[in-house]
């Protein structure tokens, strides 16, 4: 597994987390739902782009396609 991935996925957690504790203190609570979906979102596309890469190279080790 890439590391760097992880630490993306990690960073992206992080920072959705101080933005919603921020603005969860300003009474914005539903600008901060927006932000926690936003993040979901983001990492969700991550992870579909990995899916993609092993698909392709589990493809490619069977000689599929």
């Amino acid at each position: 597994m890439q590391i760097d991935v992880l630490l993306k996925i990690a960073g992206v957690g992080l920072l959705v987390t101080v933005i919603c504790q921020v603005l969860a203190k300003a009474g914005r609570e539903d600008i901060a739902t927006l932000a926690t979906v936003a993040g979901i979102m983001l990492v969700l596309l991550m992870v579909v782009s990995l899916a993609g890469e092993l698909l392709a190279r589990v493809q490619s080790v069977f000689g599929l396609l």
